[in-house]
């Protein structure tokens, strides 16, 4: 299960909001910044960062502690808040921001959303769907339409969309626990990938999460609260699971194994590489893939220097023990020619 910190901004400020209201607001930081580089020292291998005055206003408000934020880390961030024009999602993109929640314009204008996943792609794009009482809230959770959100995730999911932020705004910042029955009640209506987000207070919540196969969690006031240790949650929740131990592998003379990198969602071949046994744990560890080069006689990180982070899904070995197969969400390219895929070449007809 995928973990990200939330950093919520509003006035420059790193802030909480209990249950939404604008008038509710505890301050923890005067720079995002700063948090945001503590979460990562702390383990954090994505962030999840929300424009609170951008929600209201309809547009980014907050870009220059975005910018900051952006500068000061390497891992992926995804932003909501604000973001219902094509140009502010191009902008963000630039910047360095690696997912867009769209939320408001979602309900208003579903079209929308599939116009964006067919121009940036569906690991660009992410739907927010915010609900009190079933129904789904919009313009900074200060409206609530008549759109149950069951009814949007399945229309999203026909328009290609993977990931959904589901938050129960009842339970956010309240430190109550998660709606885990709701958010998997949509997992299995729909087949999308949940982010749970809003009331998640201790390790408990988080296992319950990740018992009925929730994909991902928010974590905001826990953290800041001390209720939650990141680097304990990284350990026990973002760490593979190890079918075989890599003694049991088959490796070549060098005792290297060879791995073929696919795409979990469209199964499209992405590369060819290899990993010693380091490589192996670490990508057990992490939930990053993690190689070893030949031509360099090191182990290396992939997304550690270009931002293409590729997060595991499933590890499968062969019938033989001696290749891996890694279904992978791939951040970004995966080729360094800038390529999605390493295989862009015929080699026969």
């Amino acid at each position: 299960m995928q973990l990200y910190p939330a950093i919520d901004m509003k006035g420059g400020k790193c802030v909480r909001l209990t249950q939404g209201q604008f008038d509710n607001v505890k301050v923890y930081s005067h720079r995002p910044a700063d948090m945001a580089k503590f979460w990562v020292d702390q383990g954090a291998t994505w962030l999840h960062l929300v424009d609170l005055d951008g929600a209201l206003a309809g547009r980014s408000v907050n870009e220059e502690a975005i910018r900051e934020i952006l500068k000061e880390v390497s891992v992926p961030v995804q932003l909501g808040g604000g973001i219902r024009s094509r140009e502010a999602v191009r902008n963000l993109l630039d910047l360095g921001v690696s997912r867009c929640i769209i939320g408001t314009r979602a309900v208003e204008e579903p079209e929308f959303i599939r116009s964006l996943v067919e121009e940036f792609g569906p690991e660009r794009i992410v739907v927010g769907v915010d609900a009190r009482d079933g129904l789904v809230a919009v313009n900074g959770w200060e409206q609530v339409s008549s759109v149950p959100a069951a009814d949007l995730c399945r229309r999203m999911k026909s328009f290609g969309v993977r990931h959904i932020v589901y938050t129960d705004i009842s339970r956010d910042g309240m430190l109550a626990g998660p709606n885990v029955a709701g958010t998997r009640r949509l997992a299995e209506e729909t087949g999308l990938d949940m982010i749970a987000s809003g009331g998640v207070s201790s390790m408990e919540d988080l296992e319950a999460l990740e018992e009925q196969g929730i994909q991902g969690a928010i974590v905001g006031k826990a953290l800041y609260e001390q209720r939650i240790s990141l680097p304990e949650a990284v350990r026990r929740f973002q760490r593979l699971e190890a079918v075989c131990s890599w003694e049991e592998l088959k490796k070549d003379p060098q005792g290297l194994m060879p791995v073929i990198v696919q795409d979990y969602y469209d199964r499209q071949v992405l590369m060819m590489a290899y990993m010693n046994e380091q490589a192996y744990e670490d990508t057990l560890k992490t939930g990053r893939m993690h190689y070893y080069s030949r031509s360099r006689g090191s182990q290396w990180l992939k997304g550690e220097t270009s931002g293409h982070f590729q997060y595991v899904k499933e590890l499968w070995l062969d019938c033989d023990s001696d290749t891996l197969l890694a279904q992978v969400e791939q951040m970004g390219v995966a080729c360094h020619t800038g390529a999605r895929s390493c295989f862009f070449r015929k080699a026969a007809r």
